[in-house]
């Protein structure tokens, strides 16, 4: 069965490290991970001492186009039995508004508010500041229509690969209005976080996991969602010295690969 899986989490909560991992469990597969924060690769020299043969680390740059290069040429690669993995969801809608940004008003959205400012301070009209500076009507519906259409929709729904994805996490502002129904009401209520992100990714994921350390150190995740599987929120898995894949697939009895098996046998013993 296809796996679309979402970790959500702050940093040092073992997200990346959930990626890597998926190279030696899954080790007749192919593993890509989209690494727009460059630390990826770092993460797994130090779990391996070098990369293993069937992960790739790619460096995602600043460019909306170049990237959608490369997502197509890995696909292209990809069977049902291989993982895409895009680490850190928020940057890519961060490149998603630049790109638009960029192209549109010829410079960068910060650039784009400072310009903004500047209007309202000689008693011009702010327009749509309060969205970011764009318009909410045209262009919020293009951004979200080339990060979903384009990339999104694309791997998550439209794709026979499995998927893992991360993404942090943010803080609800005084003035926000807290969700209290559906997928985000759950992150709401029973973590006060929202996710980082476009905001429909929390529909997108079967399976979404906050993961979490806690002051003594130890590691653990508590299922949001599994789609077509009972899930008791209030569950808390410990992950400590090992990831949330190892973890998730003894809990739902999913099959390892002979290797992986031989080799946690091996050092139980």
């Amino acid at each position: 069965m296809r796996e679309k899986i979402l970790l959500v989490g702050e940093q040092n909560t073992c997200k990346s490290m959930s990626l890597v991992a998926l190279a030696r469990l899954y080790p007749n597969s192919k593993v890509v991970i989209l690494d727009p924060d460059d630390g990826t690769e770092k993460t797994a020299m130090e779990m391996y001492g070098e990369l293993p043969a069937n992960l790739m680390v790619i460096p995602v740059n600043d460019d909306w186009k170049s990237l959608m290069d490369v997502y197509k040429q890995v696909k292209q690669t990809l069977t049902a039995k291989d993982w895409l993995c895009l680490d850190m969801l928020g940057r890519f809608w961060d490149l998603a508004q630049q790109y638009y940004s960029t192209y549109v008003f010829g410079c960068d959205p910060i650039e784009h508010l400072i310009m903004l400012r500047k209007e309202a301070d000689k008693g011009k009209e702010m327009k749509a500041v309060q969205f970011s500076g764009f318009d909410g009507l045209t262009d919020w519906t293009i951004i979200k229509r080339l990060h979903n259409e384009q990339l999104m929709d694309d791997a998550v729904i439209r794709s026979p690969f499995n998927i893992m994805c991360t993404t942090s996490t943010g803080s609800f502002l005084p003035v926000e209005k807290m969700p209290k129904v559906g997928t985000t009401g759950i992150y709401a209520s029973e973590f006060g976080i929202k996710v980082e992100g476009e905001k429909h990714n929390v529909y997108r994921f079967d399976t979404q996991a906050v993961l979490y350390r806690k002051k003594e150190g130890t590691y653990h995740f508590r299922l949001v969602r599994d789609r077509g599987r009972a899930i008791n929120i209030a569950t808390e898995y410990d992950i400590t010295n090992k990831t949330f894949m190892d973890v998730y697939a003894q809990i739902r009895g999913m099959h390892l690969p002979e290797e992986v098996v031989e080799t946690n046998n091996e050092q139980g013993d």
